[in-house]
């Protein structure tokens, strides 16, 4: 058997309001549901945080400068499969607006949830780390922001063009 191994680096955030949970409602190719928390795979030039912010943009018009810490990194690995989920925490003090500006057309719905809801749709989730990284949170589990170092080694060529693309596709029109 021969295959090229290419890992897939995943970031999501955790959004909690009141100890609700943002869960976006994904349709993909059979039309069933599928929930999941804001994620997507990093982008090409991209650090890890900076692709958490722009997938939560994308996935809910929600702009951030921060995050609360990073709730677990989530490794799955399957026959021909490997997956790194990098998860973030984002609390809010009130019920943000959202929208979706999703380049992939996956996402049709977003909804405030409670743990014991989430809990209810763990087999509709898009893989058992949705829900794992939950339950980590709601049980406290955060480690501080620190724990993530970037090294950016890019020319200031590609830099520019990097900071272009992230300005482009993680900012609302009236902020680019």
């Amino acid at each position: 058997m021969s295959y090229k191994f290419k890992p897939v680096s995943v970031v999501a955030v955790i959004v909690n309001v009141e100890d609700r949970y943002l869960i976006v409602e994904e349709r993909l190719g059979n039309g069933l549901p599928i929930f999941n928390t804001p994620a997507g795979h990093m982008e090409h030039w991209e650090n890890i945080i900076e692709g958490a912010k722009r997938e939560l943009f994308e996935e809910t018009g929600i702009v951030t400068d921060r995050f609360d810490g990073v709730v677990g990194l989530y490794n799955l690995v399957q026959d021909n499969y490997t997956m790194l989920r990098t998860v973030f925490a984002l609390r809010l003090d009130s019920y943000p607006n959202l929208k979706i500006d999703d380049p992939d057309g996956d996402i049709v719905a977003h909804h405030w949830l409670t743990y014991e809801e989430c809990e209810r749709l763990k087999d509709s989730m898009r893989s058992e780390l949705v829900f794992d990284a939950i339950r980590d949170y709601r049980d406290g589990r955060l480690f501080p922001i620190n724990l993530i170092t970037s090294y950016c080694k890019l020319s200031a060529s590609v830099r520019k063009m990097a900071d272009e693309n992230l300005r482009k596709n993680s900012l609302p029109d009236n902020q680019k």
